[in-house]
């Protein structure tokens, strides 16, 4: 083999191993993501059973599981997540399947257009850019 043909090869597993890496990262971010989310989006339900209202802001949440969990509260308040305070919500979640409760801001992915979202039936999945301009119009 050439010594070009050795450089080339040298490269190219770099570039594969360096590629693996990067979608092991992406992966190991979607799910944290989505956990946070879903964590966010039962809070949510979670707030309303415990004092009959649905939450308006990131201190009706105090006594939920997912701000006892550590830096949660910071995540809320620098945007992280945004959660989108409703009171017109069902209690039965099922009712809420096309509303969203949460959505990522913040993670390199969003940036990229990878929004994830969380239902109003606690599913967790991507919007398309056009609901989420959507979604930022309703909420100025």
């Amino acid at each position: 083999m050439s010594l070009r043909g050795k450089i080339l090869s040298v490269v190219a597993a770099i570039a594969a191993v360096a590629i693996a890496f990067v979608c092991a990262q992406a992966q190991i971010a979607t799910k944290s993501i989505q956990f946070d989310l879903r964590k966010i989006g039962e809070s949510v339900y979670e707030a309303r059973s415990k004092n009959g209202k649905w939450p308006a802001q990131i201190a009706d949440l105090e006594e939920t599981k997912y701000l006892k969990m550590p830096h949660r509260r910071t995540m809320l308040e620098e945007g992280a997540f945004v959660i989108v305070w409703q009171q017109d919500l069902d209690p039965n979640p099922d009712a809420n399947r096309s509303r969203v409760l949460v959505y990522d801001n913040s993670s390199l992915l969003s940036r990229f257009g990878r929004v994830w979202v969380c239902r109003g039936d606690l599913r967790i999945e991507r919007i398309s850019t056009k609901e989420m301009l959507a979604l930022n119009v309703r909420r100025q």
